[in-house]
């Protein structure tokens, strides 16, 4: 089994990539193979409405640091993601 796991958090040690991350090392205990990526590494952009994926490829036609993340996301054969939610915090 492939585990392809987005960390969406700028926190490499905040409480969504803790729990994804343990999630993760149980999955390859169990004989997983996974590949966590810290999506705040990573220069991208977002996608253009260029619609090349739907019309002249099969898929995105950016060439950035998420083209490898799409490739893995395609070939995984479950997806975790983790993001932090900020929303609602109290200010200090």
């Amino acid at each position: 089994m492939k585990i392809a796991c987005l960390l969406g958090s700028p926190r490499p040690k905040g409480n969504s990539s803790t729990l994804a991350k343990r999630l993760c090392e149980r999955a390859k205990e169990l004989g997983a193979k996974v590949q966590m990526i810290h999506l705040n590494k990573l220069t991208y952009r977002g996608c253009q409405a260029c619609m090349a994926c739907k019309t002249k490829l099969d898929k995105c036609i950016l060439k950035d640091d998420l083209e490898s993340v799409l490739e893995s996301v395609r070939g995984a054969d479950v997806l975790v993601m983790a993001s932090p939610i900020y929303y609602g915090m109290e200010s200090y």
